[in-house]
């Protein structure tokens, strides 16, 4: 149905950093399968542009509200290398790492779509695992640069999804692929940034902003609390 697939749509588009590639093909299903119909092309296009509609004019000093990310995982036991951030809400669990520790993968998946590397510049690393549905993960990396508060990236350079061995995808999941896909082009020249808030409880929220400060409330919609954990412990998160 389709509000059903726009909330799909829009849920697959809501990392924070964009993608800039062209798609290889899905090994497991053939490739007309997945060349995305003209219907399809024109639902992305809405959902893109619902996606990064500006709330409003952006705040003075907007990159130095909310709280220092990297300067928090630094200073937690073990440093940046041994922490990660974590999302443990059932259905959209994700750990993030800004390190230069080994990101811990689910096991028995294999890749379904593999976006090819492309450079990106920014003096993080980041990385990270996040949950998509019907035991399909996505895999990320970039690297995002450093402005107040904000972290801020171009682009990302690799990107795969990854599915149980040996399941045959859905249709919903054929569709979910052709919007990657088509994200990778119209997310090519866009920068983003995010800054985290500390909430009452301990956690974090992390909102997301344009470049020039601009808040992009379609995508915080989707913001799960987040928190600081060992990266030995991650594991355990992303086992059903």
């Amino acid at each position: 149905m389709e509000q059903d697939r726009m909330r799909l749509c829009l849920s697959l588009t809501l990392i924070f950093a964009p993608i800039a590639a062209i798609a290889t093909d899905n090994p497991r299903t053939p490739t007309a399968e997945l060349t995305p119909p003209e219907a399809v092309v024109r639902l992305a296009d809405a959902a893109f542009a619902e996606l990064v509609a500006p709330g409003g004019p952006a705040e003075p000093n907007w990159d130095k509200q909310g709280v220092d990310l990297i300067a928090r995982l630094s200073a937690a036991p073990g440093g940046i290398d041994q922490t990660a951030t974590v999302a443990e809400s059932a259905g959209d669990r994700s750990v993030d790492h800004y390190g230069n520790g080994a990101l811990p993968i689910p096991s028995g998946l294999e890749p379904v779509l593999d976006l090819p590397a492309r450079p990106t510049s920014g003096d993080i690393g980041w990385r990270s695992i996040s949950e998509l549905g019907e035991g399909m993960w996505m895999r990320t990396s970039t690297r995002l640069a450093r402005r107040g508060n904000a972290l801020c990236g171009r682009g990302w350079d690799s990107l795969t999804i990854l599915a149980p061995a040996g399941r045959p995808l859905s249709e919903d999941m054929r569709f979910a692929i052709m919007v990657v896909r088509l994200m990778a082009e119209r997310m090519a020249a866009l920068e983003t940034c995010v800054i985290a808030f500390e909430q009452p409880d301990g956690s974090l929220i992390e909102r997301s902003f344009l470049s020039d400060g601009r808040s992009l409330p379609k995508v915080d919609e989707q913001t799960k609390p987040i928190r600081l954990r060992p990266l030995a412990e991650a594991a355990a998160v992303l086992t059903p």
